[in-house]
């Protein structure tokens, strides 16, 4: 696989696109949600966006200034420490302000993986290198295996997706000697166990 492409895979499956992915779905996937107004439907994600993904996004450009990462790829571990301590406090504050305000059972669950997510990589990171794009699919997979097999909605066309995509995914990684195997399936059954464990 060229570099090029390495980088394009990378890119476009990159966390924080993922887990917004993620987030779109519980609102097309569960009825309870998709019948919110757009009003509480915007102001539910931009919440979430601004603690998930703004931030993180912030804090990495801040440390790339400051020259405390050499890239915005954080290959060496190291450096992956304040960015992942970082997202993993965005992702509580988000269940702590939602769960005050009353919102929706399954959007908690879903903040309470993801939270557990991030919270476990961020203390595997100072033993251990585990994939980050891997957690993240595999968030949406254990999402989607769950609505499938608890609701009467079809999901294994988007199931066999998400399995493809995290085969891309982990192939790019792979090659761009980013992981090791071991690290790239770690990380997939990371987050697909929280997510099936919160839901």
């Amino acid at each position: 696989m060229r570099h090029s492409t390495q980088n394009l895979v990378s890119i476009t499956f990159h966390p924080v696109f993922i887990n917004t992915i993620g987030l779109l779905l519980l609102f097309i996937l569960f009825p309870s949600l998709a019948a919110l107004n757009t009003k509480g439907k915007n102001i539910i994600i931009l919440l979430i966006t601004a603690f998930t993904i703004i931030m993180p996004m912030l804090a990495v450009l801040t440390l790339k200034l400051t020259k405390q990462i050499s890239s915005f790829e954080l290959r060496d571990k190291n450096e992956r420490k304040w960015p992942f301590a970082i997202t993993a406090l965005g992702y509580i504050v988000s269940f702590y302000m939602l769960q005050k305000v009353g919102v929706s059972t399954i959007i908690l669950k879903y903040l309470l993986a993801c939270s557990g997510t991030v919270v476990c990589i961020a203390i595997i990171n100072n033993f251990w290198k585990i994939s980050v794009h891997m957690a993240s699919i595999g968030s949406v997979l254990g999402l989607l295996v769950m609505v499938n097999i608890f609701t009467q909605q079809d999901l294994r066309i988007p199931i066999l997706v998400t399995l493809l995509v995290a085969g891309v995914v982990g192939t790019a990684r792979l090659f761009a000697m980013a992981h090791n195997i071991l690290q790239l399936l770690a990380g997939l059954a990371l987050g697909f166990a929280w997510m099936v464990i919160a839901l």
